[in-house]
């Protein structure tokens, strides 16, 4: 493998849309080929990965009533976690992303996006739906800790083929691209690792606190606390 290939940048969709072909992912994908000539600008090589979740449906409902995670769904996860940038794109149902989406993200380890740039689209039939990828999906991705870029991207039914789709498709890639060109990632991980440790599946969320010795064990804090307060019996159903 020569220099250019493992300096090589990827860029991931994963995307919830259901139908064939689907225009959720023609959206996400318009976006992570716009990020990729951006960097190419920038001399930076990239590409760009697609994980259509229709196809992995089995597979993670299985997973979310019994953990058991088939090779194919663990191949998946394992190409987000090792991305460089994330185009997360799902079609709107009852007001939100949909269930398989979440159910994605559910199984996905609790630090598989930490620090990582991600871009959030949204697909639906009406504008009502305008403020999803703000909303919805913006505070699952902030709880994944991942750096969500400005712009979020919803293409309702009227906005196909329009010039303002096309706008908002070029500012979201221009803008995850400049994460992408800066190593956003690498540089948070870097000035925040020491408040996680590490571990065979990647960073495993565990802040350090006093309570917590150098050998991992943890110092009983119960005698802090006096649990026969008024206050404690409230907190308990008591009175």
């Amino acid at each position: 493998m020569n220099h250019a290939e493992t300096n090589r940048r990827h860029i991931t969709v994963v995307s919830a849309g259901v139908g064939e072909p689907s225009t959720t992912t023609k959206l996400a994908e318009g976006i992570a080929e716009r990020t990729v000539v951006r960097l190419r600008d920038q001399s930076i090589a990239a590409q760009v990965n697609v994980i259509e979740l229709k196809n992995l449906a089995q597979d993670i409902s299985t997973a979310a009533v019994s953990w058991k995670i088939t090779p194919q769904l663990q191949s998946a996860l394992d190409i987000v976690s090792q991305s460089d940038a994330l185009v997360a794109a799902s079609p709107v149902f009852k007001a939100s992303y949909s269930g398989l989406f979440k159910s994605f993200w559910d199984i996905a380890q609790q630090d598989a996006v930490l620090g990582m740039p991600v871009a959030v689209v949204a697909t639906g039939g009406s504008e009502r739906h305008a403020l999803v990828p703000d909303t919805s999906m913006r505070s699952l991705f902030a709880f994944l800790r991942a750096v969500i870029v400005p712009t979020g991207v919803m293409a309702a039914t009227v906005d196909w083929g329009s010039p303002g789709l096309v706008d908002r498709q070029t500012r979201v890639a221009g803008e995850l691209a400049s994460l992408v060109q800066a190593d956003i990632r690498r540089t948070l991980l870097a000035a925040v690792g020491e408040h996680y440790s590490s571990s065979e599946d990647g960073l495993a969320s565990q802040p350090v606190s006093d309570d917590t010795h150098a050998d991992g064990e943890v110092d009983d804090v119960s005698q802090d606390f006096d649990f026969d307060s008024s206050l404690m019996r409230l907190a308990a159903g008591g009175r």
